[in-house]
């Protein structure tokens, strides 16, 4: 795979990627990163055989299913990982994303839990869901608009976020490594919903919601009763969602368009 010799954003989109996710990252980036930083969708063989770490602002992996992940980056593709943000890297994880580089995760099924020890361990502790009890948590019956409250700017405000299959993070109060970014007020009532953490030099924002999709009302036209109903809520809610990527992209220190500097 070429790349341009040029500074460079990355999101995973390998099997078992939400190719949906994928492709409302990448457009997330492109809207909230200066111009001069190009966003590309890669693979795990990219991850684990191309020199990609000195040139990446930052590695997104978002939603789907992390299950294969494992095999798929082996130890030497997350060994890369870890050291990239370790060195001063950074890594945002949305949903499956979040699962993957909590030091535990804790996947409530309808028979018995899956739980699962995970090497990146980005957050140090269990990242629990999904949130809604349900046969299938990809079905549009388990998704949400999520309220949540955020610290943005420094302050804490309320909005409300796309939610499916995502997790909580069990950690109640700030540590000199995490700190809670956004607690949920609905689904698991002051439950940690995302996190920034201190890794080494670098930095991760983990996030058990899905910030990246833009719910316009023009959806909804023609659409089925509850994908409506989510537009309905969410489409109301873009103002708040920018602010999100905001406060995430000023936490992680990236590269942002100047309209975003001047905004938070």
């Amino acid at each position: 795979m070429s790349v341009r010799n040029e500074r460079q954003a990355l999101v995973y989109a390998d099997e078992g990627v939400c190719l949906h996710s994928a492709n409302a990252i990448v457009e997330q980036l492109k809207d909230l990163l200066h111009p001069s930083i190009s966003v590309l969708k890669i693979d795990s063989h990219y991850l684990k055989r191309e020199a990609w770490e000195d040139k990446t602002v930052v590695l997104v992996m978002g939603g789907g299913r992390c299950s294969s992940w494992d095999e798929q980056l082996e130890s030497e593709g997350i060994n890369k990982i870890y050291r990239y943000v370790n060195e001063g890297g950074g890594y945002i994880g949305l949903c499956a994303g979040a699962y993957f580089a909590a030091a535990e995760s804790r996947f409530n099924t309808e028979g018995s839990p899956i739980e699962k020890k995970r090497p990146l361990a980005f957050f140090p502790g269990k990242a629990v869901g999904p949130l809604i009890q349900t046969d299938d948590y990809l079905s549009l019956s388990a998704a949400r608009a999520a309220e949540v409250s955020c610290k943005i700017g420094g302050l804490s405000q309320i909005g409300s976020v796309y939610y499916q299959g995502g997790c909580f993070f069990d950690q109640e109060e700030d540590t000199p490594d995490v700190e809670i970014m956004s607690i949920h007020q609905s689904l698991a009532a002051r439950k940690a919903a995302a996190v920034f953490c201190k890794v080494g030099r670098g930095s991760a924002w983990l996030d058990g919601t899905h910030p990246e999709f833009k719910w316009q009302a023009i959806l909804s036209k023609g659409s089925v009763h509850l994908f409506e109903e989510l537009v309905q809520k969410l489409s109301p809610q873009e103002l708040f969602r920018q602010k999100v990527w905001e406060e995430i992209g000023t936490k992680m220190k990236l590269p942002m368009k100047p309209k975003y500097l001047l905004s938070i």
